[in-house]
């Protein structure tokens, strides 16, 4: 979540049951967000206990539930209103289609690869969470603290999306028991074994050189900060990049208008801390670029991002390296304001603080960096991660995982978990988190005709 958070220190692992204030403490904002998710993570524990993993509401007088494969044209699917249960995850449906499904938001320039086959296919729900914040959805700004006064909360969404996957017809038997291992198998083949990161602050003494700087000061930035490391390119680690940010990626400016490379704003930022400065690295974004990211989380194709050249304060418009149409990937985005754009800063630019920079990790034509495996990657003041694989099988990167690392300059250090030894100990990704659940295996006929098998589960209600 590319929220201004100062930590985010839920762990299960923990076993917390609860967050209690106590009087005339001070209240932290990671405090109040760790009950919660310590609250959801309860919830939907529970819901997938009694559930199952997928499981729908049906019974007498409710008709055939929700995303319900309704009908099939040979290019198109309806689904039905109602809800469903992913993981414990609560998805609803007002009834859609697959090409006019909410969170769908397909590439134009691409309807090809997204036409749905005339071989047998199974269509499967894809579930996930997404950061919303007042830019996305103006209504959560509390207008009585000024039209552009501070934003305050933000918001977490559900987000469902209705995909398709071939099969082989001569192998895969259309029924709900071979099919959540068929689409399990399908994602583990793209996405395992994930790849593990590991955070520390360089000891001066550590490096074999002779250093004026006392082992005891660590982390030498000037404030706390929540650093954001981000697999931008997915793929191996021959192909993968990465990003990150001191502020979790949470510096983004609204998108008025785009005119070839000068991208006029709403506004600069509140301050020099959260604004832009020359050879900044930024990244447009958009409601739909955002979806469609999840859909295309295994491929290497991805958006590339851009340096700022100039800065017109009083005309609050910047002007970058590249005009963003000439992008193959997303030569739209940012055009349309009902997609709500922003300009999102990353701060592994030129532009970043401290002597710590590793010329080896330094900005490609792309933007990013490169991933490298088993060496210490130094990103500022101190800051190095390592990124780690598994010893049989390279690890798969996926655009959007992301590992978030708070820093404290009280303490010099990171806080990261460490094993007996004292060495930081590898972790996999936060996120994204994606959940999966099959829906119905469509089976052309000879006769030009589909089958169209229900794969959904149903769960009793008690209170009949």
């Amino acid at each position: 979540m590319q929220g201004d958070f100062s930590r985010l220190t839920f762990d299960p692992a923990q076993r917390f049951s609860s967050v209690l204030s106590q009087q005339g403490r001070v209240q932290l904002d990671s405090e109040i967000n760790e009950q919660t998710a310590i609250l959801l993570h309860y919830m939907r524990t529970l819901a997938a206990d009694l559930l199952g993993p997928v499981a729908f509401p049906a019974g007498p007088g409710r008709g055939p539930g929700g995303f319900c494969v309704d009908t099939f044209d040979g290019s198109n699917f309806t689904v039905t209103p109602g809800r469903i249960y992913v993981d414990g995850i609560l998805c609803e449906c007002d009834g859609t289609d697959y090409w006019s499904q909410p969170d769908g938001q397909f590439d134009p320039g691409r309807r090809e690869r997204d036409q749905l086959p005339s071989s047998p296919f199974m269509i499967y729900l894809r579930v996930w969470e997404r950061l919303v914040t007042a830019v996305e959805a103006p209504r959560i700004r509390e207008v009585a603290l000024g039209l552009h006064g501070p934003d305050t909360t933000v918001r977490t969404r559900v987000v469902w999306q209705l995909c398709w996957m071939g099969l082989d017809s001569e192998t895969f038997t259309p029924d709900m028991k071979t099919a959540p291992q068929v689409l399990r198998d399908e994602i583990g083949r793209r996405f395992r074994p994930r790849p593990l990161l590991s955070a520390r602050v360089r000891n001066p003494e550590s490096d074999g050189v002779p250093s004026d700087v006392t082992p005891q000061s660590g982390y030498r930035g000037p404030e706390n900060q929540l650093y954001r490391v981000e697999v931008h390119r997915g793929g191996t680690a021959e192909t993968a990049t990465f990003k990150w940010s001191r502020e979790n990626g949470s510096v983004t400016l609204p998108v008025k208008a785009v005119n070839s490379a000068s991208i006029e704003l709403a506004t600069l930022g509140r301050d020099v801390r959260l604004g832009l400065d020359i050879d900044d690295v930024v990244e447009i974004v958009d409601d739909a670029s955002v979806c469609r990211a999840a859909t295309d989380a295994w491929e290497e194709e991805c958006p590339r991002l851009y340096t700022v050249k100039e800065i017109d304060h009083a005309g609050r418009t910047v002007v970058l390296d590249h005009d963003p149409a000439t992008d193959p990937y997303q030569p739209d985005v940012g055009t349309v304001s009902a997609r709500h754009p922003v300009l999102r800063r990353w701060d592994h630019g030129t532009a970043g603080r401290g002597e710590s920079h590793d010329p080896a990790t330094g900005v490609n034509s792309e933007g990013t960096q490169h991933v490298r495996e088993g060496v210490w990657l130094a990103l500022e003041d101190g800051l190095e991660v390592r990124f780690e694989g598994d010893v049989e099988r390279a690890p798969q990167y996926r655009r959007g995982d992301y590992w978030t690392i708070p820093v404290r300059a009280a303490t010099g250090d990171v806080e990261w978990p460490r094993g007996l030894n004292g060495r930081p100990q590898p972790r996999r990704p936060q996120g994204i988190d994606y959940h999966y659940a099959p829906l119905a295996v469509v089976m052309p006929q000879a006769s030009g005709d589909h089958t169209v098998v229900d794969l959904r589960v149903p769960f009793p209600l008690r209170h009949q």
